[in-house]
């Protein structure tokens, strides 16, 4: 039996087909167990790469901070040693402060190396994640950048997406490494802070009584 259809008809279910197949993707991509496809890894790596960056920035403006800090807490140090024989504290000859000059110049020096630890460039020791050239793409040292442009720029003609991802996952955890290494040397940082505020309030309040108690 042969049933005519017409024109509308045929559109119609046309259309209705095409609302299955949305539907059908929208139920896959709601499934909470699915795997990425290639250009949604992509887009999560990219994200994660920039906030990965954020946090090695705020963490470099955090270390310059600390750095600030830590040159104000310097100056009343220079300050309470410089002006102690005029105020009627201790001597600077005296042996107590010389030992307490020479433990916080040798605070101050190690902390200041953790500064510049938590400021200094890392270096991109990114695992091997090739094309297939056998070179990454998106990590440009000295040799990449030796090569002509020309040739560079033919092997991103034959870049895939899948290598793109693999170079992105590798600077991911090259960046996460980096992270890992500059917080915590922040963190020393700070905790020296403390250290040098306590110092620092220990040496005034000496100064405190050694002036009011003449």
């Amino acid at each position: 039996m042969i049933v005519r259809t017409t024109p509308e008809d045929f559109l119609r279910s046309v259309d209705d087909a095409k609302a299955v197949r949305r539907q059908e993707r929208f139920l896959e991509r709601a499934t909470e167990n699915r795997l990425l496809d290639p250009w949604e890894r992509y887009r999560v790596l990219t994200d994660q790469c920039d906030r990965l960056t954020d946090v090695a920035e705020q963490g470099d403006r955090k270390t310059r901070f600390a750095l600030l800090i830590l040159g104000g807490i310097n100056a009343v140090n220079l300050l309470i040693v410089t002006q102690g024989d005029m105020s009627g504290g201790p001597n600077i000859t005296n042996p107590a402060v010389v030992a307490y000059v020479a433990c916080y110049v040798f605070l101050s020096l190690c902390f200041f190396v953790y500064a510049i630890k938590a400021l200094r460039p890392r270096s991109p020791e990114t695992e091997e994640a090739g094309g297939a050239s056998g070179r990454p793409l998106l990590h440009l040292d000295d040799e990449a950048l030796r090569e002509p442009a020309a040739v560079y720029a033919g092997r991103w003609q034959q870049a895939q997406i899948g290598e793109m991802n693999a170079e992105l996952a590798t600077m991911i955890h090259t960046l996460s490494r980096n992270n890992v290494r500059k917080l915590r040397a922040l963190q020393r940082v700070y905790l020296g802070l403390y250290v040098l505020v306590g110092l620092t309030a220990m040496a005034l309040v000496v100064l405190a009584v050694t002036r009011f108690g003449q």
